[in-house]
């Protein structure tokens, strides 16, 4: 990238770089039940991410959970679900405050004028983050520092960059160029229905339940379950092939994935991946959990520092259950979960239960 060339310039080019987007922004249209219909990224290793959406038709109106992160994405979602049904979508839930799951919020909002947003009041209040306010901003501010890894040739720890790290920060930096145009179309907009443990919707012929069963990824995780047909939508509570843990509360999360195996669901629809028929992905992600914390806190109660706690953490068995011998599901689990988990789960130990999600 020529030096010195400003950023805005280079994401106003980026609107000639159409085929691009298309790729980054497309979904299949996955037909989990009758009736329910979930529009699934159909990239999963780009940099920058869209949680899954779904829709939950009923007699009466529409549920959809999530409303996902490119704009024109968005608007695709909801021509198709106006070719489904008549009726408007009268309730978008958004299972957590990041805006690869919320970012459509407004265009939802201006297409159905009297849609209830709704989520727990931790999501509600977490919208007031200066990431959601200025979205572009904090992605200017990643290419640089995406810039800076690829000149140095090293990752954060100081680690040289493989060849297959380097592409991916490659393609990570082309994508946030691409992105900018589109984004300035659509805003998270925060729920304002909040709940604090179950709210039932009534969609006519069926209903939904909507739950927080407690924190894990976030504060405000909300899952929401189906009960006739044993659907249950988790949002990034679980994340496939690695999960986040960008702000998570390690102690609090094997438990309460644990309450949401104990509704028993046939099918499983999580906030980023494929549809799953069973439970087994999730009791490996509490077990992840769980290990994390336990292994953190046995090295912090030690009097370990953070980065002695972190040299000596062994979870080499974990990860590989993940991996499955593959280095980029390696580098997926490390970054997106020991990263910003290790650190959370040591301020737990040293603290107590948290009460952020920085």
């Amino acid at each position: 990238m020529p030096a010195g060339v400003p950023m805005l310039a280079l994401l106003l080019a980026a609107a000639a770089l159409a085929p691009d987007y298309e790729q980054l922004i497309a979904y299949d249209t996955v037909q989990v039940a009758p009736g329910v219909t979930a529009f699934m990224p159909r990239r999963t290793d780009t940099a920058i991410v869209s949680g899954n959406s779904i829709a939950v038709f009923g007699d009466d109106g529409v549920l959809v959970v999530d409303s996902g992160h490119f704009p024109e994405a968005t608007r695709r979602m909801i021509a198709q679900i106006r070719k489904v049904t008549k009726k408007p979508v009268r309730w978008l839930v958004n299972t957590y405050w990041h805006s690869d799951h919320n970012h459509g919020n407004r265009l939802y909002q201006q297409a159905f004028p009297g849609m209830a947003i709704i989520g727990t009041e931790a999501t509600r209040k977490n919208f007031d983050q200066p990431f959601l306010k200025d979205e572009m901003k904090k992605m200017n501010e990643q290419a640089e520092q995406v810039k800076a890894l690829l000149a140095g040739g090293k990752d954060r720890a100081g680690k040289p960059l493989s060849d297959a790290r380097k592409a991916y920060f490659s393609e990570a930096l082309h994508e946030l160029e691409i992105v900018g145009p589109d984004f300035t179309t659509s805003a998270g907009v925060p729920p304002e229905l909040t709940f604090s443990d179950r709210l039932r919707l009534h969609l006519g012929g069926r209903d939904a339940e909507v739950l927080f069963l407690g924190r894990g990824n976030t504060a405000g995780d909300t899952l929401v379950w189906l009960p006739d047909q044993k659907i249950l939508m988790t949002g990034d509570l679980v994340v496939y092939p690695a999960p986040f843990a960008f702000g998570s509360f390690f102690s609090e999360w094997g438990p309460t994935l644990r309450k949401a195996i104990a509704l028993k669901p046939a099918t499983i629809v999580p906030g980023h991946g494929p549809v799953m028929h069973d439970t087994s992905y999730l009791e490996l992600v509490a077990e992840a959990a769980d290990e994390v914390s336990a292994k953190v806190k046995a090295l912090a109660q030690q009097g370990l520092s953070l980065d002695e706690a972190r040299a000596k953490l062994d979870v080499d068995d974990i990860r590989e259950k993940f991996a499955r011998g593959d280095e980029m599901l390696r580098a997926k689990f490390d970054g997106l979960f020991l990263g910003p988990g290790v650190p959370r789960a040591y301020r737990e130990a040293k603290e107590g239960p948290l009460q952020d999600e920085n």
